[in-house]
């Protein structure tokens, strides 16, 4: 009881912060993903990863209220993000129509993705792995 106590009076620990950095990155780095997609125009891409960015909301959710199963589930969901990003950049992107008049051209796409689809897979294994992030999702945390 003590030792709960203890944890939950140290809120702004170094795990905290840590696993804070994760989620906010991943917050601000998913909006992006959706409007460079829109930027390129590929609509219909941008859709599926808005409704996979609206999801990881749900998971992530959990884990600020203490729930370990959803700090596997989020990261089984960037890993999910990093593999659909390398099937885009392998098969679909081969294949896009580069006459289309976007507003960023296509040639950019390999470099912010392929950058995107490292960092997602980089974050998804520390979730699941990372001692400090199992530690502040034991604790629980605000995300502000």
């Amino acid at each position: 009881m003590l030792d709960v106590q203890r944890n939950r009076a140290a809120i702004l620990r170094d795990e905290v912060h840590f696993t804070r950095r994760i989620l906010i990155a991943h917050l601000l780095c998913g909006i992006s993903i959706v409007a460079l997609l829109i930027s390129h125009g590929l609509l219909l891409w941008a859709v599926a990863a808005a409704l996979w960015y609206i999801l990881t909301i749900l998971p992530l959710v959990g884990m600020m209220s203490a729930n370990s199963f959803c700090r596997h589930l989020l990261g089984l969901m960037f890993l999910l993000f990093s593999a659909t990003g390398v099937f885009f950049l392998t098969q679909v992107a081969p294949s896009l129509n580069t006459e289309n008049e976007a507003l960023i051209p296509h040639d950019f796409l390999p470099f912010w993705l392929g950058t995107l689809n490292l960092l997602y897979a980089v974050a998804g294994v520390c979730l699941m792995m990372h001692r400090k992030v199992r530690k502040a999702v034991t604790i629980g945390f605000s995300l502000w």
